[in-house]
């Protein structure tokens, strides 16, 4: 019997980050399946053995970082105070980039070579990631918002996936960085709904 306890992870779990960065670095489409295997130093012919396809590979990645997203949208929600839960989502966003900033970027550029089924559940994931977002905005204007309100809720979240990298490119200094960032958020959401 297998004591799972001491099993060593496959080659493809141990480098499965490699795999996140090639894409993130050279684009999806300019990586081939024989490219993946070589970089994740496995064998070309046992690929398949590890990964559906690239397509599901790349769902992967996207969906790992909106459950990530989910689920800190769900600590926010602890926080009664409208503003305070809207803060507390734009910080977890923004502190989830440092974690997984090769994942945002795949869901901004590169989730439009998903087809399908998979296209279909990230966007399902998107708009209830867009609508933890709306909850705090809704309460803060005191009134739903209408298709534009909407609109520019679908804005911020593609906002909030960039704005690292515009820090990155900044040189800023990182606590002043974020500070900015959390600032400029802040401003474009009250600026596009209409907000105190």
């Amino acid at each position: 019997m297998l004591d799972v306890t001491t099993a060593r992870p496959s080659r493809y779990l141990e480098n499965r980050h490699l795999a996140l960065a090639l894409f993130a670095e050279q684009g999806y489409g300019q990586v081939s399946m024989r490219d993946l295997a070589a970089h994740l130093g496995i064998k070309a012919g046992s690929i398949y053995h590890h990964v559906e396809s690239k397509e599901a590979l790349l769902f992967e990645f996207i969906e790992e970082l909106y459950e990530q997203l989910l689920d800190n949208a769900a600590l926010a929600r602890r926080h009664a105070d409208p503003a305070k839960r809207l803060s507390t989502l734009i910080d977890g966003h923004l502190a989830l980039h440092e974690a997984m900033g090769p994942h945002f970027r795949l869901a901004e550029l590169e989730c439009r070579c998903l087809s399908g089924e998979r296209l279909e559940q990230l966007r399902d994931l998107r708009q209830a990631y867009e609508l933890a977002l709306l909850e705090p905005l809704q309460q803060l204007a005191g009134q739903p918002l209408d298709n534009a309100g909407r609109g520019a809720v679908a804005s911020i979240v593609s906002l909030l996936n960039q704005l690292p990298a515009w820090l990155d490119a900044s040189g800023l200094p990182g606590e002043q960085g974020r500070e900015l960032m959390t600032r400029m958020i802040l401003g474009t959401v009250r600026g596009a709904l209409r907000l105190p």
